[in-house]
């Protein structure tokens, strides 16, 4: 979350009401950024603290992200330190905002710290981007086969609709397609690996599947070197390289 986007949610949200929680649903820069302008606790998994941690050299690249998008809110980054999560779950933490329960649940699979909002009332579960809709999952992180359990788990839950990291609102029923994107991704490379191709030859033979999805050309070599990063993953887990 860009700092202006933040601030601009601030306003909204504190129209309904004081700020009690933000959710960290992983570590990315992208979805922690915001706590520096959000009050509240932070909850996340216990993960997620130490893997925030950024280096002088990381803050920078940080900031010079930010200036891109958001020039004004680049300042407020000046000599910024991340703000941490202060309530943190392994498996689950069901805490009550009035009489509404909320569950904060562990998702692994996209990365190992995911965490997930289930209400259980309204049968809504706030996923992250374990789940994304439309999108082309980023596997840079991931690891598959608890992914592949992680959803097939969302599937059987009493959820009426997911509301994904990225894309519109969906049922569970419909999380089929990405649950099989990712199990075809791991079995291509699979493959591959049992031909005996190296790591290098592996990233080169998946690149003509990097068009399966539609691109935004401002993005293009953004997310190819996002699609990059995921077949390596996937490599050097099937290999035992982690």
């Amino acid at each position: 979350m860009l700092p202006s986007l933040a601030q601009k949610w601030r306003e909204e949200v504190e129209q309904l009401g004081p700020i009690k929680y933000i959710l960290n649903t992983d570590h990315l820069p992208e979805h922690v950024l915001g706590n520096l302008f959000l009050p509240g606790d932070i909850v996340a998994h216990d993960g997620t603290h130490d893997k925030m941690r950024m280096t002088p050299k990381s803050k920078e690249q940080l900031r010079k992200v930010v200036r891109q998008h958001d020039p004004e809110g680049a300042e407020l980054l000046n000599n910024f330190e991340p703000r941490y999560p202060n309530l943190m779950l392994y498996d689950r933490l069901t805490m009550y905002l009035g009489e509404r329960e909320l569950e904060f649940l562990h998702l692994p699979g996209h990365t190992p710290n995911n965490v997930g909002l289930f209400l259980p009332d309204a049968r809504v579960l706030f996923a992250g981007d374990t789940v994304v809709n439309g999108y082309r999952p980023y596997l840079g992180l991931s690891d598959i086969p608890s992914w592949i359990t992680t959803l097939q788990a969302i599937q059987v839950m009493e959820v009426d609709i997911i509301i994904p990291g990225r894309g519109e609102p969906l049922t569970p029923d419909k999380l089929d397609p990405l649950i099989t994107y990712l199990q075809v991704m791991q079995e291509r490379v699979r493959e591959l690996i049992e031909e005996g191709r190296t790591r290098d030859e592996v990233v080169s033979r998946m690149m003509p599947y990097f068009e399966e999805w539609p691109i935004d050309p401002t993005r293009r070599d953004e997310e190819r070197n996002l699609y990059r990063q995921g077949i390596r993953r996937i490599y050097d887990r099937l290999t035992g390289n982690r």
